[in-house]
C-alpha cells in the first residue's frame, strides 16, 4: 500500500529481541502473509522480507521455492544449533490439520533447521502476545482478511478467513477487484466516473483498466495481482473520489462487521480490545483510522492496537511461551489448540539438548544398556560436528602436518565406512571458516607466475576402490598442477558421511590433501538422485523410493559444497541428473519441452547454488548426455536460468569435448564461446565404432542411439587435441584441464602418466616470444 503519513511506523533492519537468558533454544520467527513474507531470524535478530509462500496466492511451486530460501537463511543464521520457531500463515487455518503444517516441518528439516517448530494461522500469535494475551479479538486485514477472538476460557474462534472465493472481505483483493469493476464500469458507461481508473493505468504500465482485467483473468493465481490495485482505491478516497470513499466505507463495515461476529462467538463481555493489522492497515493510516474509530463506536471495542510489525509480534508470542525452566511451548490455554507443535529432527534420532555437553568429548548415549549396540556404521544425523576450533583454541597453523609424511589412514580395517544414507541430508555441520574467510594455507597454490597458463590437472577418481593416500601420490609423480577430488559414496576416496560428522576425520583430511592442489571436489553418482532417474536404473547407488534418492543427492551435493569450503577448494562439480530425456523429442501437440528439464534443476539445485554462494565457490556444470545440460544450447540456457533463480552464486561450466564429440558435436567448438562461463574442462580421447557389427575388446558403450563408441587416452583415439588446446588458448582460458581415466585397455597409471604428459606438450610452459624473424 501506498504510505500516506509521514508518522506511518516502517519495518527496521534489526530486531531487538528480549533478553533470552536462560533459554535452551534460538528463537526465530514468520509472520506469511498472502503476498509478503516476513521473519525475524535468530540469533541478532535480523528482519528479513521474502515474497509469499502461500500456495493460494503464488501457486505450490513459487511458495516452495521461497520457503527454501526462508529456512535457508533460518538454518544459517542457526548454525547447526538447536532453536525453537513459530511460523504464522494465512494458508493454514485455526485446527492447524491437513497437510501445511507437515510440508512446513519437512521443508525446514531439508533445510537443515533443528529443532521445534510452530505453526498456526496469522492470526493467532497476535492472541497470544501481549497486550491481548489470550483475551479479545484479531483482525487480519492484508491480502486477504480473517478475524479470530477468545474470551481467555474456551476455545478460539474464527470468523471468515475462507480465502478469495469464500470470504476477505474488506481486505485488499476485495478493495482491488471493486475498484477495477469500478473502473471498468465508469469506462462502458454502466457506472459513475472515477479516478480510480487514471490510478489503475498508471499501475499497470499504461494498460487501460479493460486490459488488466482481461490479463489478471488469464493468470492462473490472481489474488496476489489483485490485492495490488488496492492502494489506487486508497489514493483516490483521500483525493475524494466519491466512488472510492463508497468502496473504502464498504470495506470498512465489512471489516466491523467480522470483529462483531468474532465477539459475539467468543462470547466477550466487558472490556475488550482487537489486535488489528496487515498490508491495507500499514500502508493507509487513514484507513485504520476510520477502522479504529468504527470498532470502538459500531463495536464497543475499548481498545484498537495496531500491528504494524507482524514478524515481530509473532516474536513476542514466541517469547511469551518460555516457562521457568527455558523451554518453550505452545500455549496451556484455549488458544494452544490452534498451535501445532513440530518436531523437527527425525524421530529416531533427537539432538541432544544444548546443556548436555560438549558432542565432541563425549556423544549422548543413543543405546543405553539395555538396547543392543548398533553396528559400527550406524550414525546420528543430527549430532551437530564438533567445531574444529574451539573458543581459546587457535587455529592449527597450515604447516601443523607433514606433507612428505605418509597421510592419515582415513579408513582403518576396524572402522567401517558408514553407509550413504546414514545421515540426514541437510544436516550443517559447523563451518569451520565462515563465508568468504576461506583458509586455503593448507593447499599448495594452483600455479605461480611465469608458469604455463593453462593448468594441466588429474581427476581422481579412476582411484575409486583404491586409497586416498594412492591417489594423491600418483598425482604428485605425474606433477600435475591440481587435482579433483571425488566424494562419491561410490568412490570410497572421501567418506563424506564421516567427514560431516566427525571433526577429527574432517582434520584428516585436511593433512591427507596437505601440499596438493584440491581446485575442485565433485560428485557424479550420489548428486545424479536429485533428478534422476530414480527408477532401477540408479539402485547401485541407492536402493529405495525417489524421495529416499532425492534426499540422499542433496545432502551429498550440500556436505560436498561444505567440504570444498572447508579445503579451500573454489569449485565444485555436480552431475544433478535429468528428469525426462524424452523431452529431446517433440510430441505431437504436447506443450513440453527441454525448458522443463531446465525449470526443475533450478527448483531442486536452488539450496545448493545458495549454499555455493554463501561459501564463495563456484560451481561447474558439466554437459553430458545423462544431464539437463547435454548440448550448447542447453548450457547457455540453464546458466540463464541459474543466473535468475539465484543471482548471488557462480556457475559456469566443466565442458568434456569427449562426451559431446560423442553424441555428434563439434569437439573444438565445444570450447569456443564461452568466455568466463568456462571455469574447468576434461580431457579424453574417444574412439567410435562405424561397422554394423558388435564392436570387439572391452571399454564399449551408447550414448543414445548413436554408434557404439569408447573413451581412450589421449591420444589413442580420434578427438583432435592440438585444435582443442588451441581453442582453448585462443579464448584466453585460464582454468583448469583435467586429465579424465576411462580407458579400458590402459592402466590407470600408464593412461594418465601419458595423457598429462601429451597436454604439457600442447601447452606453452610459459610466455611465447612469437616469430622472432
Amino acid at each position: 500500500m501506498t504510505e500516506r503519513s509521514e508518522g506511518t511506523r516502517k519495518h527496521g533492519p534489526v530486531v531487538t529481541p528480549p533478553d533470552e537468558g536462560g533459554l535452551t533454544t534460538a528463537l526465530w520467527a514468520v509472520d506469511a502473509g498472502g503476498s509478503t513474507t516476513t521473519a525475524v531470524l535468530p540469533g541478532a535478530g535480523e528482519v528479513r522480507t521474502y515474497g509469499s509462500v502461500n500456495p493460494a496466492s503464488v501457486g505450490a511451486g513459487p511458495a516452495a521455492r521461497t520457503l527454501r530460501d526462508l529456512f535457508g537463511d533460518v538454518a544459517a543464521a542457526l548454525d547447526g544449533r538447536d532453536g525453537t520457531g513459530w511460523i504464522a500463515t494465512a494458508a493454514v487455518d485455526l485446527d492447524v490439520g491437513a497437510d501445511e503444517p507437515l510440508r512446513l516441518r519437512d521443508l525446514a528439516r531439508a533445510a537443515g533447521v533443528r529443532g521445534r517448530l510452530l505453526v498456526s494461522n496469522d492470526c493467532v500469535p497476535w492472541l497470544v502476545a501481549p497486550p491481548l494475551s489470550g483475551r479479545g479479538v484479531v483482525l487480519v486485514c492484508g491480502t486477504g482478511s480473517g478475524f479470530a477472538a477468545a474470551d481467555g476460557a474456551d476455545a478460539l474462534c474464527r470468523v471468515g478467513g475462507c480465502e478469495y472465493l469464500g470470504s476477505d472481505e474488506g481486505s485488499a483483493f476485495t478493495l482491488g477487484l471493486d475498484g477495477l469493476r469500478a473502473a471498468v464500469r465508469a469506462a462502458d458507461g454502466r457506472g459513475s466516473a472515477t479516478a480510480i481508473a487514471a490510478r489503475l493505468t498508471g499501475l499497470a504500465g499504461g494498460r487501460s483498466p479493460v486490459e488488466l482485467a482481461r490479463a489478471l483473468a488469464a493468470e492462473a493465481f490472481p489474488k496476489a495481482a489483485v490485492a495490488a490495485l488496492a492502494p489506487a482505491v486508497c489514493d483516490a478516497w483521500l483525493d475524494g473520489d466519491a466512488v472510492a470513499a463508497s468502496l473504502v466505507s464498504a470495506a470498512v463495515g465489512e471489516l466491523v462487521l467480522g470483529v462483531r461476529a468474532a465477539r459475539d462467538r467468543a462470547g466477550l463481555t466487558g472490556a475488550w480490545s482487537v489486535a488489528a493489522g496487515g498490508g491495507v492497515l500499514r500502508g493507509c493510516p487513514p484507513f485504520l483510522a476510520e477502522l479504529d474509530r468504527r470498532l470502538c463506536t459500531e463495536a464497543g471495542a475499548a481498545e484498537v492496537v495496531p500491528v504494524d510489525r507482524p514478524a515481530e509480534a509473532v516474536y513476542a508470542a514466541l517469547r511469551s511461551l518460555a516457562r521457568d525452566d527455558g523451554e518453550v511451548r505452545p500455549p496451556a490455554s484455549a488458544v494452544g489448540h490452534a498451535v501445532r507443535s513440530l518436531d523437527l529432527d527425525p524421530r529416531e534420532h533427537r539432538t541432544p539438548p544444548a546443556n548436555a555437553g560438549d558432542p565432541a568429548d563425549k556423544p549422548p548415549d543413543l543405546h543405553p544398556p539395555n538396547n543392543p549396540t548398533p553396528p559400527a556404521n550406524a550414525t546420528n544425523p543430527t549430532d551437530k560436528p564438533p567445531d574444529l576450533h574451539p573458543p581459546n583454541n587457535p587455529t592449527p597453523p597450515a604447516n601443523a602436518t607433514n606433507p612428505t609424511d605418509k597421510p592419515p589412514d582415513l579408513h582403518p580395517p576396524n572402522n567401517p565406512t558408514p553407509p550413504a544414507n546414514a545421515t540426514n541430508p541437510t544436516d550443517k555441520p559447523p563451518d569451520p571458516h565462515p563465508p568468504n574467510h576461506r583458509a586455503r594455507s593448507a593447499r599448495r597454490p594452483l600455479r605461480s607466475p611465469g608458469d604455463r597458463p593453462v593448468g594441466v590437472g588429474l581427476c581422481l577418481a579412476a582411484w575409486g576402490g583404491s586409497r586416498l593416500d594412492a591417489a594423491l601420490e600418483h598425482a604428485a609423480r605425474c606433477g600435475v598442477d591440481a587435482v579433483d577430488l571425488p566424494t562419491d559414496s561410490t568412490s570410497g576416496l572421501v567418506d563424506l558421511v564421516r567427514w560431516a560428522r566427525d571433526r577429527e576425520h574432517r582434520a584428516e583430511l585436511r593433512a591427507a590433501v596437505a601440499g596438493t592442489a584440491v581446485e575442485c571436489v565433485s560428485n557424479s553418482r550420489d548428486s545424479q538422485l536429485l533428478l534422476g532417474p530414480h527408477g532401477p536404473h540408479t539402485d547401485p547407488v541407492l536402493a529405495g523410493s525417489a524421495a529416499d534418492k532425492r534426499e540422499h543427492a542433496l545432502r551429498s551435493a550440500m556436505d560436498t559444497v561444505r567440504l570444498a569450503a572447508d579445503l579451500g577448494a573454489p569449485h565444485v562439480r555436480l552431475m544433478y541428473g535429468v528428469p525426462d530425456v524424452a523431452r529431446w523429442l517433440s510430441w505431437w501437440h504436447s506443450a513440453v519441452s527441454w525448458a522443463d528439464n531446465i525449470a526443475l534443476w533450478c527448483e531442486e539445485a536452488r539450496p545448493i547454488l545458495r549454499l555455493a554462494a554463501e561459501h564463495g565457490v563456484t560451481l561447474l556444470v558439466e554437459p553430458h548426455p545423462k544431464q539437463v545440460v547435454y548440448d550448447r544450447a542447453s548450457a547457455r540456457q540453464l546458466l540463464d536460468a541459474a543466473a535468475e533463480t539465484e543471482p548471488s552464486a557462480s556457475v559456469r561450466l566443466c565442458v568434456d569435448p569427449a562426451n559431446l564429440a560423442a553424441t555428434g558435436h563439434d569437439p573444438v567448438d565445444s570450447v569456443r564461446g564461452w568466455g568466463a562461463g568456462l571455469g574447468a574442462a576434461h580431457a579424453k580421447d574417444l574412439q567410435r565404432w562405424g561397422r554394423p557389427e558388435a564392436p570387439p575388446g572391452a571399454g564399449w558403450s551408447r550414448y543414445g542411439p548413436g554408434p557404439p563408441i569408447r573413451f581412450r587416452a589421449l591420444g589413442a583415439g580420434e578427438m583432435p587435441w592440438p585444435a582443442i588446446v588451441s581453442a582453448l588458448l585462443d579464448e584466453d582460458f585460464r582454468g583448469v584441464l583435467y586429465v579424465e581415466h576411462e580407458d579400458a585397455l590402459l592402466p590407470r597409471e600408464q593412461s594418465t602418466t601419458a595423457s598429462v604428459r601429451l597436454l604439457c606438450d600442447l601447452l606453452p610452459q610459459s610466455g611465447p616470444q612469437g616469430r622472432t624473424w
